[in-house]
């Protein structure tokens, strides 16, 4: 454990990288006209993969360190980037340039609710559409980044063991 620690500058500073280029692949974007929330942030993800990556091939260039290190290293530094993620787009999206692009997302979503209105409520019914409604006006900048981290963290079991197994062959 004391090993993995001690590569903090290595996973610290690959997160803010990380986190860096998700900020421009989320800016453009934006600059294209998408709103970079829900699933359209999503690819972002294949950038921390990337990393994750590189980082376990430079660990384990020496081919000498376990499989359980490789895996908690990839979880340490997943986290780092859900964390410094999570505190980004909470304060982004605090300020008046995030409060505007929150504010058009949600105005976005809402009317396009409101035109699959009668099809949703005949299919689930009308609390379940009352319930989306409430979702889509709750989304703030707490829950955005809760469901960055939580995210993050959630999709990260599959890809860091299949890379650890990958590079223990």
């Amino acid at each position: 454990m004391k090993e993995l620690l001690a590569k903090w500058p290595i996973w610290f500073g690959a997160s803010v990288l990380v986190v860096l280029l998700m900020a421009v692949y989320c800016y453009l974007l934006y600059v294209g006209g998408i709103i970079p929330l829900g699933g359209k942030k999503a690819p972002s993800y294949v950038i921390v993969l990337i990393f994750q990556y590189l980082l376990v091939k430079k660990l384990n260039a020496s081919r000498s360190v376990h499989f359980l290190k490789l895996f908690l290293f990839q979880y340490i530094f997943v986290l780092s980037v859900a964390l410094i993620g999570g505190v980004a787009l909470y304060y982004f999206y605090q300020m008046d340039l995030g409060q505007g692009v929150l504010t058009e997302y949600i105005q976005l979503s809402v009317s396009e609710l409101q035109v699959y209105k009668s099809k949703i409520i005949e299919q689930e019914g009308i609390e379940y559409y009352k319930n989306l409604l409430e979702g889509i006006n709750g989304i703030s900048p707490g829950s955005i980044a809760k469901d960055e981290i939580s995210q993050k963290i959630a999709l990260a079991f599959l890809p860091n063991l299949l890379i650890s197994l990958y590079f223990k062959q």
